[in-house]
């Protein structure tokens, strides 16, 4: 980062906490900091939608590599887990019929 980049996000960062509520003393003061920066930056974490989760799954059930899966989605192994675990637990929930 240069020097003018890294001044130009100083005073961003600086403009955007004046404007933004302070944060809850219970936090530490570096947990506020982060907080306050990626709420300044417009960072939120990212989420899946439902049809972003099918369309994993499905591709998992053609190759079977979470490995390869994680890689082409972007996706973490741990969430790709996760995802799977669950779908799993509601399949096996499901009544026979």
């Amino acid at each position: 980062m240069t020097k003018e980049t890294h001044e130009r996000e100083r005073m961003r960062l600086l403009l955007c906490r004046r404007k933004t509520a302070t944060a809850p003393a219970v936090l530490s003061s570096r947990t506020a900091r982060i907080a306050e920066r990626t709420r300044c930056l417009g960072l939120e974490p990212r989420g899946y939608s439902e049809e972003e989760k099918d369309r994993v799954y499905r591709a998992y059930r053609e190759r079977g590599s979470k490995r390869a899966i994680s890689r082409i989605f972007g996706v973490s192994r741990n969430t790709l887990t996760r995802w799977l675990n669950k779908r799993q637990l509601e399949r096996d929930e499901k009544p026979a019929q």
